[in-house]
């Protein structure tokens, strides 16, 4: 080595520390300044060749590379997998540290760190320490990132500390605490960073003061990870629903039931139990645009089941106000008309919810959490999905130009859609012509089955009235309402009659469009009996008696009867009397009315009346060999009758009717 050479020494030593301050001091600056100086004195002991000689003497200051408060340090995941044993949650997470320095590298033990929060009142001085996690080895290479694998524990709410100005005072307020923790959280599954401080902690009692005190010093601010991202809210459905509407054009009542399916993170595992649930939502239109708005301002209590990371939520909420947007007033009214002729819709639910969750960090509350969800639900289908059914029509009063009728009528709701639709009208119409109208009191229209009750009134003279056309022909009408009177008495339920909504159908103007539209039909229900029940016809005395039996509850008068009976397409014989001119012919027949309490209720046996029998067919043939027995005869009658009050033409038609055949007188 020539004078003037620079030599470089690598020294490895143990450091006796003689001033544990000064130490400190110096250890502390390499930690957080960007430089320090390092002054090094003291005799060196060279050797020349087999000699010894401590002649050399080094009395130098030499700057060298600080750590910089090692602040470029980055939290790169986080995860909370399970309850801790000591309470809170299980934390563990990948830190990247870098060591800016080029000169110091620091090895050590395990060590632990403190993660604190700032709080809500004093953010820049208060701190709440609310996890601790700890490394097993930490090794700081000299200009080198390093990562580093920590775990340790989230503290419950209860062991929360906090620190004001540095200083460890309190274990704070429980709402504050509350309300930190949820939104810590509520950012996290949605996958946002939160910003914490992360401290050294002084944990192991083996380590010296000195050092204990440097470490102090390291304070970092950091950004808790968020989780990846996605969709809390996976699924949201509304089902169970009940509308409940007024005159109150701006707002019905809504109740149901809302179900999500809310999907945490694949790094949060903990048990978790959602106790009650504020949604706030709005219902859209497939395309996006805001119709209305639920208004749900109290939480709701919930039910909730957890599968690893997914958790099943109900929600019931009862009469909560749903406010229609004024400028898409129409938006609501196709919601409407589409959910009850479509078989399914399409409806769009946005907003944000807030939760009270209970797990082991506590009880606070999540949120807001927002969601934009289309689901599909089930319509109404018309409700014709299954066929309408008219289980019962009878008359219960009259005057002469109209009859009072209760009807009963069978619904299907295949969706899960109810209403409170108010008081409804509704025009009963046969092949094309109106013949009456009925109305259905406070109609709640359910789930599944619905049985209704209306009383209506079946005039034919309405239907001029309402088409306010002078060149209506009122006989078109009173026709069709004959034929109709005329199909049920002689119990053919292949005929079906249209119930047809219209502008005044009801007083709700949200329902108006939707009931303007609406438009069902249904068969004619079976009677108990046939009108006529059985006929004996006497061959010498030229009579036949009737057996007849009212399917109405209310007198049937018989003013005038011409009818036919046929065998096999031959005419057997005619009947035909005036009950009311003929002054030979019986008093009319007077049918009692059916209160359908016992077989007897609506019958009666008619006296011997004249027939004129077609001596000459071959249906008059067959009568005399079926002479003591009976014969299958088709029969045909136009009928003139009252019905209570109301005057009217009645056509009766039964085919294979077993008439008794007698001889005598």
């Amino acid at each position: 080595m020539q004078i003037g050479d620079t030599l470089q020494l690598n020294l490895f030593t143990h450091v006796n520390v003689t001033d544990a301050n000064r130490m400190a001091q110096f250890f502390h600056a390499t930690l957080q300044q960007s430089t320090v100086d390092l002054a090094i004195r003291g005799p060196i002991l060279t050797r020349l060749g087999s000699l010894w000689y401590m002649r050399l003497r080094i009395n130098r200051v030499v700057p060298m590379d600080g750590m910089k408060g090692v602040q470029n340090a980055t939290l790169v995941s986080m995860s909370l997998p399970a309850d801790h044993p000591q309470g809170g949650i299980v934390m563990s997470g990948l830190a990247l540290l870098n060591n800016p320095s080029r000169t110091v590298s620091i090895k050590m033990d395990a060590i632990t760190f403190g993660i604190y929060l700032p709080s809500v009142a004093h953010p820049e001085v208060d701190q709440f320490k609310i996890a601790e996690m700890s490394c097993p080895e930490l090794n700081l290479e000299a200009g080198k990132s390093s990562q580093v694998a920590l775990s340790g524990r989230l503290f419950h709410l209860d062991d929360w500390i906090l620190s004001e100005k540095g200083k460890t005072s309190s274990f704070g307020s429980g709402s504050e605490k509350q309300l930190l923790l949820g939104r810590l959280l509520s950012r996290f599954i949605q996958g946002q960073d939160s910003t914490i401080q992360v401290r050294a902690l002084s944990k192991d009692p083996n380590l010296p003061p000195w050092l204990v005190e440097a470490f102090k010093s390291i304070v970092l601010d950091m950004a808790f990870p968020g989780s990846p991202a996605q969709d809390f809210i996976r699924v949201l459905d509304m089902n169970q629903l009940e509308f409940g509407f007024s005159d109150n054009q701006e707002s019905a009542m809504l109740s149901g039931r809302m179900s999500s399916e809310l999907q945490l993170p694949p790094n949060v595992t903990f048990p978790i139990k959602i106790l009650q649930m504020k949604p706030t939502a709005w219902l859209r239109t497939p395309e996006g645009q805001d119709m209305a708005l639920l208004e749900i301002p109290d939480f709701l209590p919930t039910k909730s089941q957890q599968d690893g990371n997914a958790l099943e939520v109900q929600v019931d909420m009862k009469d909560r106000p749903l406010r229609i947007v004024a400028n898409h007033l129409d938006d609501f009214y196709q919601f409407l008309n589409t959910s009850f002729t479509k078989e399914w819709i399409e409806l769009g639910i946005a907003g944000e919810a807030h939760a009270v969750v209970e797990c082991g960090l506590g009880t606070f509350e999540l949120g807001p959490i927002p969601f934009n969800v289309i689901t599909r639900q089930r319509g109404l289908g018309g409700l014709i999905s299954v066929p309408p059914v008219l289980e019962s029509l009878d008359v219960v009063d009259s005057t002469e130009h109209s009859l009072t009728v209760k009807a009963t009528l069978v619904l299907w709701n295949p969706s899960n859609i109810s209403a409170d639709l108010g008081d409804l009208s509704f025009l009963w119409s046969y092949e094309g012509y109106l013949i009456g109208m009925a109305s259905v009191p406070q109609l709640q229209l359910h789930a599944g089955n619905n049985t209704i009750e209306c009383i209506g009134m079946m005039d034919p003279s309405i239907h001029c009235l309402r088409k306010h056309d002078k060149t209506c022909d009122p006989e078109l009408a009173k026709n069709a309402s004959r034929e109709f009177i005329s199909k049920y008495i002689s119990g053919d339920n292949s005929t079906s009659i249209d119930v047809l909504g219209y502008p005044g159908s009801t007083h709700i103007p949200l329902l108006q469009p939707m009931m303007s539209a609406f438009s069902i039909s249904s068969g004619l229900p079976a009677i108990e009996d046939d009108f006529l029940i059985s006929t004996t016809m006497y061959l010498l005395s030229k009579t036949i008696v009737l057996e007849l039996k009212n399917p109405l509850d209310t007198v049937i008068t018989v003013l005038y009867i011409n009818g036919t009976a046929s065998y096999k397409d031959e005419p057997l014989g005619h009947i035909n009397i005036d009950f009311e001119h003929d002054i030979a012919s019986p008093k009319p027949i007077l049918i009692p009315a059916n209160d359908h309490q016992n077989e007897t209720s609506g019958y009666v046996k008619t006296p011997r009346l004249p027939v004129t029998f077609e001596l000459s067919s071959v249906g008059y043939e067959a009568l005399w060999k079926a002479l003591g027995g009976s014969l299958e005869v088709d029969v045909s009658c136009h009928i003139k009758a009252k019905v209570g009050s109301m005057l009217m033409w009645v056509d009766f038609a039964k085919d294979g009717m077993q008439s008794e055949v007698r001889k005598g007188f």
